[in-house]
C-alpha cells in the first residue's frame, strides 16, 4: 500500500497495519514541514479505504487508481472528500484568498454541518484541514467538540508544519504522524522522473532542497525562469558589443549550462513557427554546450554565443521584437 508515496517508510507502515486491522482512528495530524507529502499520504488514504476495485482487507495493493472512487478522489471532485483549508473558506466568505490568515469558526462550522451527512457515494468521508496550525481559538474549540462525538467512518486529518499552536485537547484526540524530510536519494530520482532532469542537476537540487519537493520544484522555476528572461532579452533587445561583453562576462560567474538549457528549451518552443531559424539558434546553443562540457571557458563561449546570436537577429523572423 501506499506504493506512489515518497519515502515515508514508517508512516506507510504504520497506516498499513491500521487498514489491515480495521483498528482506524477517527482523526490524525499530519505533522512537518512543506513539500514531504502530508497531503498526497492524505488522499492515497483516502482512495485505499474507498477504492470499489481493490479490497484493502484482502491485498496489499492499495488503491486501484482506475475505478470511479478512485479517480473522483484523485482530481479532488469526491463529494465525500472535503478540503477544509484557505481555498474553501475564501469561496465560503466570497474573500480574497491572500487574504486568508487563519481558519475561521465559519469554515470549521461548515465542515460539522458536512459531517452531519451521511457519506454520498463511498463508505468513508475524509476531511482534510490544513494549514491547522492556523485555527484561531474559536475554530480550535469548536473543532473539539466534533473529536470527542466523532462519527461513524468519519475520518479528519489534520495537516500541519508543527504543533505549537493546536490546543493540547486536539493533539490528545488524535494520533500525531511526523513526517520526516525526503533524502537527497529520493528526491534526485523524482526530479528525474517528473521533470526530466539530468542526474546530475536533480542531485544538485536534491542537495539544496532541505527534503522538500515543494523547495525542489520551486529551485528548478527559478532556474527556468532565469533561462527565460535571458532568452527574451537576447530575443528583443538591441545588444551593442560591450552589452554582449558584459552580459558574458556576468552569466559565466554562474551555472553556464542552465542557461544553456533553458535556452535550447524556448528555441524548441519556435520551431514550429520558425524551422529554418530554430535550427540554427539550436546548433549554435548545442555546439556551445558541448564546448562548456569540454571546460572550454565559458566567457569565450558566451561571448562567441551571443555575436552568433546577435548575427542570425539581423536575418531571422525568430528575433523580431515582441
Amino acid at each position: 500500500m501506499f506504493e506512489n508515496v515518497l519515502g515515508q517508510q514508517k508512516i506507510k507502515n504504520i497506516l498499513t497495519s491500521q487498514i489491515k486491522s480495521g483498528k482506524i482512528p477517527h482523526a490524525y495530524i499530519f505533522m512537518g514541514q512543506n513539500g514531504v507529502g502530508k497531503r498526497f499520504t492524505a488522499v492515497e488514504f483516502v482512495k485505499i479505504l474507498n477504492c470499489s476495485l481493490n479490497d484493502f482487507s484482502k491485498t496489499d495493493a492499495g488503491a486501484c487508481g482506475k475505478c470511479l472512487n478512485c479517480e473522483k478522489i484523485s482530481r479532488h471532485s469526491h463529494p465525500d472528500l472535503h478540503f477544509i483549508d484557505f481555498a474553501k473558506q475564501a469561496e465560503m466568505l466570497d474573500e480574497d484568498l491572500g487574504k486568508q490568515k487563519t481558519l475561521k469558526i465559519e469554515t470549521i462550522r461548515y465542515m460539522q454541518k458536512e459531517i452531519s451527512i451521511k457519506a454520498h457515494e463511498a463508505k468513508w468521508k475524509f476531511f482534510i484541514v490544513e494549514p491547522a496550525e492556523k485555527m484561531n481559538a474559536a475554530s480550535a474549540n469548536s473543532l473539539l467538540k466534533t473529536l470527542e462525538e466523532p462519527p461513524d467512518n468519519t475520518i479528519i486529518i489534520l495537516i500541519a508544519r508543527h504543533k505549537e499552536t493546536i490546543p493540547q485537547t486536539i493533539v490528545s484526540r488524535s494520533q500525531t504522524l511526523f513526517f520526516q524530510p525526503l533524502g537527497q536519494n529520493e528526491i534526485s530520482s523524482y526530479l528525474m522522473l517528473n521533470h526530466s532532469l539530468t542526474s546530475s542537476k536533480a542531485q544538485e537540487i536534491a542537495a539544496l532542497c532541505e527534503g522538500s519537493i515543494e523547495n525542489a520544484e520551486k529551485l528548478i522555476e527559478d532556474s527556468e525562469s532565469e533561462g527565460l528572461a535571458l532568452w527574451l532579452k537576447l530575443k528583443n533587445e538591441d545588444l551593442n558589443i560591450s552589452d554582449i561583453l558584459e552580459l558574458s562576462r556576468s552569466l559565466a560567474r554562474g551555472e553556464v549550462i542552465e542557461y544553456i538549457d533553458a535556452m535550447i528549451a524556448e528555441a524548441k518552443k519556435d520551431f514550429r513557427l520558425y524551422p529554418s531559424s530554430a535550427i540554427k539558434t539550436l546548433e549554435y546553443l548545442s555546439n556551445s554546450r558541448s564546448l562548456l562540457l569540454k571546460n572550454v571557458n565559458a566567457q569565450t563561449v558566451l561571448d562567441n554565443l551571443f555575436f552568433d546570436l546577435t548575427e542570425l537577429k539581423k536575418t531571422s523572423k525568430m528575433f523580431i521584437k515582441i
